[in-house]
C-alpha cells in the first residue's frame, strides 16, 4: 500500500512542471500583501463570518481595481457598490 502511494506521488510529480521565475513570484507576493495585513487584523474579529466577509470584500475590490471583472463604463467604486446592492 505504501509503495503504491509513493509510486503514485512520484508519477504525479513528474507531471508537474516547476518554474522558478523570480519576477513572477514577486508579482504574486505583492498581489497578496493585503492578505497578510488583513489576517494580522483577523485576530480581533469576533466571528468567522465577519472575517470571511471582510476578506471577500477586499478581494472583490482588488479585482475591480485591476479590471479583472469586466463591467464597462463605471468607476471601480461604482462597480463595487453595484455588486454590494
Amino acid at each position: 500500500m505504501n509503495v503504491q502511494l509513493w509510486l503514485t506521488g512520484y508519477f504525479m510529480l513528474s507531471l508537474v512542471e516547476i518554474l522558478d521565475i523570480k519576477y513572477l513570484n514577486n508579482i504574486v507576493d505583492q498581489n497578496h500583501r493585503w492578505v497578510k495585513q488583513k489576517t494580522r487584523q483577523a485576530l480581533g474579529w469576533k466571528s468567522k463570518e465577519g472575517a470571511l466577509a471582510s476578506l471577500h470584500g477586499r478581494e472583490v475590490w482588488t479585482m475591480l481595481k485591476q479590471d479583472q471583472i469586466d463591467i464597462v463604463g463605471q468607476t471601480a467604486f461604482e462597480r463595487f457598490y453595484a455588486l454590494a446592492v
